[in-house]
């Protein structure tokens, strides 16, 4: 009788256990990015920092850019552009592909999200403006809710008035990007990071990797004095350029007995670097010795990076030193959601 107490008291105890794990710990972040004007004489990576952003959760895109859902559909292909107040209708495709649009809108970059959940065959893309706001939040207070991913609040609903305030009177900062959003928190093998981009996008001047972009009139009208045609240069501008925003990269959170942040962002300033200069067939013929290549000042697309691991404790607000910028970020404890 005692033996068979005893086990079901342990089923019990495990039982309760095997809940509690199941349960999920949810947490409210905040998170306020500034750039600063600084003097430092320090050497930045010659590239942009690794960011893997095809996988990361993009709370931003939907709220700043507008939708376009590019459909295939043999009997009657249509690209759906959803308004301000999302109704959507069809506009012609400029694309000969069906599955994708080249539609372009004030100058903004069009960018590629992936397959839409609406249908197997819908790519969803997004139009941005040429510089996003600083304060990203939803148009009403918001809630998670139990089962759903992380969720983006109202701005409202942050906590920093008083420090961004304060951070933004000091000479040299400028404000980048300020959200909250609410989100599950696991280990570090099942956590999404989420994707963070501001400020301004540099795609119609600079290549991601930084060099100045060589615009087509002016490889057109080169090779129209070298006599050549139909041919384009290797620095030309694309046609659909993928934004190169003044901030973007990715932050990871994740709890394995503490918390845990990652960051991994780039910040982009305009700047002078020393580049070769391809020689020309003439040039090279004219002397038979080989020379160094000729190095010039060119403006170019500089990468300075935010990449750090820290363990954080809850409710704690943390702030990240960068020569060039800053990060204020809490994480604070909330409750379990509703169904």
């Amino acid at each position: 009788m005692l033996r068979q107490l005893a086990v079901s008291i342990a089923t019990l105890i495990a039982l309760s256990h095997s809940s509690l794990a199941r349960a999920e710990a949810w947490f409210e972040v905040e998170v306020y990015i500034f750039e600063r004007q600084s003097q430092s004489t320090e050497q930045w990576p010659m590239a942009p920092i690794e960011t893997k952003t095809n996988r990361a959760i993009d709370l931003i895109s939907p709220v700043v850019g507008q939708a376009v859902v590019s459909m295939s559909n043999e009997s009657a292909p249509c690209t759906l552009v959803y308004d301000a107040d999302a109704n959507s209708h069809c506009a012609e495709s400029t694309s000969t592909d069906t599955n994708t649009t080249s539609e372009m809108s004030n100058g903004g970059a069009l960018a590629i999200s992936g397959p839409s959940t609406a249908s197997s065959n819908a790519v969803t893309s997004y139009r941005y403006p040429s510089v996003i706001p600083s304060e990203i939040g939803s148009g009403s207070q918001a809630y998670a809710s139990q089962g759903s991913g992380p969720v983006l609040l109202a701005s409202s609903q942050g906590q920093f008035a008083s420090i961004i305030s304060s951070l933004s009177r000091e000479r040299g900062n400028r404000s980048l990007l300020h959200m909250t959003w609410q989100q599950p928190m696991t280990g570090k093998s099942g956590s999404v990071p989420i994707r963070l981009f501001a400020g301004k996008d540099y795609s119609a001047s600079y290549h991601f990797d930084g060099r100045q972009i060589v615009q087509q009139a002016m490889a057109s009208a080169m090779q129209g004095a070298n006599g050549t045609t139909g041919m384009m240069t290797e620095t030309s501008a694309p046609l659909l350029p993928s934004p190169v925003w003044q901030l973007d990269g990715t932050l990871n959170i994740y709890l394995s007995h503490y918390l845990y942040i990652e960051t991994a962002l780039n910040l982009r300033k305009e700047g002078r670097k020393l580049m070769p200069v391809a020689a020309d067939e003439a040039s090279m013929n004219a002397t038979s010795t080989a020379t160094a290549p000729v190095k010039v000042m060119t403006p170019y697309l500089m990468s300075i990076p935010l990449e750090q691991n820290r363990r954080v404790k809850s409710d704690e607000i943390h702030y990240l030193d960068h020569p060039e910028m800053g990060m204020v970020i809490q994480i604070r404890k909330m409750a379990q959601p509703n169904a």
